[in-house]
């Protein structure tokens, strides 16, 4: 099967660390989808959400991906929902 390691840090906690087929990402530059054996990329990621192949999006209010050999880290500044936030 084609996959590649995929995870997703803040700078708290792992967020997501799992085999995937695909992940779906906005960068400052437009969309883009990264598959198993992508190119080496690094890239600034704006306001948005991590799509993950099968499963939940991941909210952010920006970060940071790596793609290299086979490995996909995204380190993000977690965006919190309102529901959270204490008046």
């Amino acid at each position: 099967m084609n996959t590649f390691n995929l995870r997703v840090l803040s700078s708290v906690r792992v967020l997501f660390s799992e085999q995937v087929a695909s992940v779906f990402l906005s960068g400052d530059e437009g969309e883009f989808e990264l598959l198993p054996f992508h190119y080496p990329l690094m890239a600034a990621l704006p306001e948005g959400e991590i799509v993950i192949a099968g499963y939940d999006k991941i909210p952010l209010r920006q970060g940071v991906v790596v793609f290299l050999d086979n490995i996909c880290t995204i380190i993000i500044e977690e965006l919190v929902a309102e529901s959270f936030i204490e008046n």
